[in-house]
């Protein structure tokens, strides 16, 4: 009896183990977009980028900083959660490539090893989705007769479901 119990809210836990990696990945990521969009944050991160030779660095500035607060915002509620980390991956790719690959890994000499740990958590989401404390669960079709089912999605909304 005590062994089916264990099981079960051993089962029950699994459901919901997505919900701490979305938000500290969100988090993470809704917290340094939000500060290069600030009118300072903005600013150095440009004159980061033009450093760097990624060039338009202002427009490329923006287009980051918006792309780490809308991918950690999906990221924290759950929803378009497999774009959202689809987006991470591609912001640390290059933040790798272009800033931190030539430090190597530890973190305290500027390498790597926090943009790593932010692959990994990415990739968790993009294969395991963004489990069942999420808006994508609530928002769902189930079954045949769901309500949200038998009303028309636009193709947005659609999409979003699908994505996770």
């Amino acid at each position: 009896m005590a062994t089916a119990t264990l099981l079960a809210l051993e089962g029950q836990l699994a459901n919901h183990s997505a919900l701490p990696l979305r938000a500290t990945l969100g988090s993470t990521m809704l917290y340094h977009g939000i500060t290069k969009l600030k009118p300072e944050g903005l600013e150095q991160t440009s004159q980061f980028f033009d450093s760097l030779g990624l060039k338009p660095a202002r427009p490329l500035a923006l287009a980051t900083a918006w792309t780490e607060t809308l991918a950690g915002a999906l990221a924290v509620l759950g929803i378009g959660t497999r774009v959202a980390a689809l987006s991470i991956l591609a912001t640390q790719a290059v933040a790798i490539a272009k800033v931190h690959a030539s430090k190597g890994f530890d973190n305290q000499k500027g390498g790597y090893e926090f943009n790593l740990s932010l692959i990994a958590a990415a990739l968790g989401l993009l294969l395991g989705g963004p489990g069942k404390l999420s808006v994508h669960q609530a928002v769902r079709p189930r079954g045949r007769w769901s309500p949200l089912r038998r009303q028309r999605l636009s193709p947005l909304g659609r999409l979003a479901l699908l994505l996770g």
